[in-house]
């Protein structure tokens, strides 16, 4: 690659050297790592080295701010796990955000149905950051419901694509035009597909992993359905892996994330 044309490899500010590293989507944007806060600079791969600039000059200042809320987070407690409070790290298919906490003022009040607490979100994504506005601030139950409340439809939106793909690669054929997708607070099993009602339901529990995860997910309980039918035994099971694998290339990797029980993931 030709001098002018190859990507800054990072930037420095304050003694901090932040990588800069080709993005997953094409989005450019800082993402903190917890305990230190440490930045790296995630960046669309298509964006010259001038753009990469004029965004570091642009969100630089609230870049150091979103680094002191963890910083300051971890200075009280070492333990990794998220509470949805100011400070916390929340993963959300594996890019983590930062989560600021703000009392809901009367002006930023939804109306709620019966018997529910109002909140409200904002999520500023050039820095990987989510405002969580709570009637309590101090109550871990709304926190988390305001969080969720938010990632539900990320979940269901890119879930749906995600399953979509995977049946794609599967070369499913079936027909899944009717299919509607929901996401749900479940331990038992982190895809279920109601074949009655045609209904996919996505667990709560996969928002923090990354995206393969989830496209694993769906082929592994999708893939019974797609196997010929009179197929028994051995070879069932056979039509059955060979169906996963297809529909997910990166179904190891996957499923080695999944169970695993120190997964930074499976802090929320």
């Amino acid at each position: 690659m030709p001098e002018e044309n190859r990507r800054i490899a990072s930037i420095s500010f304050e003694g901090i050297t932040c990588p800069v590293l080709p993005s997953p989507v094409p989005e450019t944007f800082f993402a903190f790592a917890p305990p230190t806060g440490a930045p790296s600079l995630y960046v669309d791969p298509r964006l010259p080295n001038e753009a990469i600039i004029g965004f570091v000059n642009t969100w630089l200042p609230q870049a150091r701010q979103v680094m002191g809320y963890v910083q300051k987070r971890y200075r009280k407690t070492s333990s990794l796990a998220c509470r949805y409070q100011t400070g916390d790290l929340a993963y959300v298919f594996g890019r983590p955000f930062m989560l600021r906490v703000y009392p809901l003022a009367k002006g930023q009040m939804k109306h709620a149905a019966r018997g529910r607490a109002t909140t409200n979100v904002r999520v500023i994504t050039e820095v990987s950051l989510i405002e969580l506005y709570v009637m309590q601030v101090g109550e871990y139950g709304q926190r988390r419901n305001c969080f969720m409340a938010w990632a539900d439809g990320v979940l269901v939106r890119n879930g749906s694509s995600l399953f979509m793909q995977a049946m794609q690669r599967a070369q499913a054929q079936v027909d899944l035009s009717k299919v509607t997708f929901r996401a749900t607070e479940t331990r038992h099993g982190l895809v279920r597909y109601d074949q009655k009602i045609h209904t996919v339901w996505f667990s709560r529990d996969l928002i923090p992993f990354p995206p393969h995860c989830l496209a694993y997910a769906c082929i592994r309980e999708m893939a019974p359905y797609l196997v010929a039918p009179d197929l028994e035994g051995e070879d069932r099971q056979i039509a059955i892996d060979a169906t996963i694998h297809r529909g997910c290339p990166d179904w190891e990797d996957a499923r080695r994330l999944l169970v695993d029980k120190d997964s930074p993931f499976r802090r929320q």
